[in-house]
Order: C-alpha cells, then sequence, then structure tokens
C-alpha cells in the first residue's frame, strides 16, 4: 500500500507535540510492515524558528520518504504552505491513501479539499483538538468559531473517516463532527524504548543532586495554564510532612511567560525552591532518561487528548495521577494504572497524599501501568490497526475491531 501523511510538521519538530511522535511512530511501523510511507510536512520547528532541512525534495528517514516544504504562515504550525499544497495537487493520486492531520492549520483544511477533489480516500485525525474542554477552554472562543464556520469544519467533511485515539475523545467531540463516519485506534509507541533502566536512573538523579530513594514526581509537557500544574505545586506541602524527600521535575518547552511566572512565584510562596526543578526543553532522545528517573506522572489536566507523554510514562513503569478530563481516563482507570480524579486542589490533594504514603499501592500502580502500555499502545498492537482502517476506507468494509460509527 501507497500511504501519504500530510502535517503541518513532521520530526525532528518534536517542540511542537506529541502527535508528532505519534505519526512519526506510526509511519515507522507501517515502514516495517512492507508499505511505502511518505510524509509531506512544513519545515517548522515548533520553536519559532524553521528546521535545517532540505526543502521540496526527497529526505530519506531510515526508510521514509519525507518531503519538507517553506511555511508561509505560521510560527509553532504551518498554517499554509503553497509550496506543500502545489506539490500535494500534483502527486496526490500517486497513493492509495491519504492521511491528514493538523486541523487548526488552513494547510490541513486546504489539503483535504484537494484530496476530496481528486477522489483519494482519507482520514483526518483532530487529535483531540474538537473536545469540548479544548475548543471551548483553550485559546479565543470568538476566534475558534470563526475559522471553524468559515474553514475547519470543512475539513472533517472533505474527509473518508475521522480517526479517534479513544470512545472518549470521540464522544467529546460529536458536536463537531455529527454525522461523519469514525472510527478508533489510539497512538502508539515503540514501548520497548521506554522500559525503566536504572543506570539511567541513577545517572539522572545524580545530575539533578536527588536522593537516590527521594519520590519524584513528573510534569512532562508545555507549560500551558490546562494543565493546571499549580494543583500539584500547591499539594506538596501536605505531601512533606509525610515524606520530606519529595521533588516535582517539570520538564518542557515554556508557555506563556505570564503564567509561568505565576507558577514560580506560587513556588516561592510556598517555600518550595528545593523541591520544584525547573528542567525546561529537553533533547527528544533525554525522555526515556528522565521516565526512569522519576516514580509518578503528574497532569491534572482541565482538557487533555490522549497523551503520548503518559502512554511513555506507562510504558517506563510510572503510575499516574491524573484527571477525569484526559480522554482515555476509563481506560487508565480499568486498567489500574494509576489514581483519576476531578480537576480540582482537594481531589489532587487528596491523591498525591495517598500515592506518597503508600509504597504498596504505587508499586501495583506501577505494574499495571506497564502492562496496559504494552496491552493497548505498543506500536505492534496499534499499526496493524491503522493498517487495516487504511483498507477500510478504500474498500468500504467496516472492521469491527476498529469501533466504526456510521454516518447519520
Amino acid at each position: 500500500m501507497k500511504i501519504l501523511h500530510v502535517l503541518t510538521s513532521f520530526e525532528p519538530a518534536w517542540a511542537v507535540g506529541g502527535s508528532i511522535t505519534a505519526h512519526s511512530n506510526l509511519c515507522r511501523a507501517l515502514h516495517r510492515l512492507g508499505h511505502e510511507v511518505t510524509v509531506y510536512a512544513s519545515n517548522v520547528d515548533g520553536l519559532g524558528g524553521r528546521l535545517d532541512v532540505p526543502t521540496k525534495q526527497s529526505v530519506d528517514l531510515d526508510g521514509l520518504e519525507v518531503w519538507y516544504f517553506r511555511q508561509e504562515l505560521g510560527r509553532v504550525r504551518a498554517f499554509y504552505s503553497r509550496g506543500l499544497l502545489n506539490h500535494l495537487k500534483k502527486t496526490a493520486s500517486d497513493f492509495d491513501v491519504i492521511h491528514l492531520a493538523g486541523l487548526w492549520q488552513y494547510l490541513c483544511v486546504a489539503a483535504s479539499a484537494i484530496v476530496k477533489k481528486q477522489g483519494i480516500p482519507s482520514i483526518i485525525t483532530p487529535h483531540s483538538s474538537l473536545m469540548a474542554a479544548s475548543f471551548y477552554g483553550v485559546g479565543s472562543i470568538r476566534t475558534k468559531k470563526l475559522y471553524w464556520n468559515l474553514a475547519g469544519k470543512r475539513a472533517i467533511k472533505n474527509a473518508t473517516a475521522v480517526h479517534f485515539l479513544s470512545e472518549g475523545e470521540r464522544q467529546d467531540s460529536e458536536t463537531f463532527t455529527r454525522g461523519a463516519a469514525s472510527f478508533i485506534v489510539p497512538n502508539g509507541i515503540f514501548t520497548e524504548r521506554y522500559e525503566r533502566n536504572e543506570t539511567l536512573r541513577a545517572e539522572l538523579r545524580k545530575k539533578l543532586n536527588l536522593p537516590a530513594g527521594a519520590l519524584v514526581l513528573l510534569f512532562l509537557g508545555r507549560l500551558h495554564p490546562k494543565k493546571q500544574i499549580d494543583l500539584i505545586i500547591k499539594a506538596l506541602p501536605a505531601v512533606l510532612k509525610h515524606r520530606p524527600d519529595v521533588f516535582l521535575l517539570l520538564v518542557g518547552p515554556p508557555g506563556k511567560e505570564e503564567y509561568v511566572q505565576n507558577l514560580k512565584n506560587l513556588v516561592s510562596t510556598l517555600g518550595l525552591e528545593k523541591q520544584v526543578i525547573w528542567v525546561g526543553l529537553i533533547e527528544h532522545q533525554e525522555t526515556p532518561a528522565y521516565y526512569s528517573a522519576s516514580d509518578l506522572m503528574v497532569l491534572p489536566s482541565l482538557a487533555e487528548g490522549v497523551s503520548m507523554a503518559l502512554t511513555e510514562a506507562m510504558a517506563a513503569s510510572l503510575p499516574l495521577l491524573i484527571t477525569n478530563r484526559v480522554a482515555n481516563w476509563v481506560e487508565i482507570e480499568q486498567d489500574g494504572a494509576g489514581l483519576v480524579v476531578e480537576p480540582v486542589a482537594p481531589e489532587v490533594e487528596k491523591a498525591l497524599v495517598r500515592l506518597a504514603t503508600d509504597p504498596t499501592l504505587l508499586d501495583t500502580l506501577s505494574r499495571q501501568a506497564k502492562e496496559s502500555a504494552k496491552k493497548r499502545y505498543d506500536i505492534s498492537q496499534v499499526a496493524p490497526l491503522m493498517l487495516r482502517a487504511y483498507q477500510d476506507v478504500i474498500t468500504g468494509e467496516r472492521s469491527p475491531e476498529l469501533n466504526w460509527q456510521q454516518k447519520s
């Protein structure tokens, strides 16, 4: 099968977020299964600059054929790229199926129209951007509604099917995708990459001056108000009454300057300068070391999709402390991979104290988190499902394992 992924960004633009890792993993796994996989993406790097890569020509990334194109509009993601769209017009018919992502960039909308016009089967992955909490709670609602009505919803209508990462995401996105055919395949990871490594654990703890036996909490992601990192910081004094050796690592790119400063002020007010470690943005290949060095992954988010950081952490045997605003919280709770709470301060504090004071519970959740990651998210399970989805949109079949929901 000849498969094309059309994305606003691709590796090594890891700073854009987990969607880049998700598509990279999927493309590589499909290639290993013997399929021809091509990627069209812009050259934005996710940090306001451009990747140092050749443009308008084929680049071989370990067997993947990747074409990068200069973006005309956009910084973190490419809002538009004339070169990419022109190349797509010329080559779309070369592929059996086209996979689109990046709904909030016009590049995706324009690409979907080209694919629709040429009659190529396609799917579109919203990556949780149409969940109600994300739509209404992140960014300007007025601007989003205007964009959605003028452009965004056309991309959904143009696609043969919509790809959701969990049933929770599909249900929460129904307002915007009602009437569209849809299926469910989770993001996949190479779980073996994230196996806890005791050598990496010891080395990184030494580098960060963390005691070998300390309880280390990890937040990995963009520092954004919707993540509610302040709830973890506010809970630390209560935890410290029971465990004086608790530390919080904040790993990831900085978000809004005002929010980050508010967090720093909160840390200072509570006297937690020694407990909260501001790691900042790290290289993509460093993430396994941070998972290995930690004991608990925290994400008390108000709105969250199927987070790549959470699934990677689970593969590294990290239990989760999350809210029921995470799209796949039901699966996480069913598998006993962590504690799920309401996104409010008292609930977060109560759960964190419980985890910090019950090593047996922490060990049990750790084991179950690893088992859940292997069962649900290992790329060896996910890639064949996505391949089945591609075949379904080409043939019109509806494989039951994909939990298809038909057009109404």
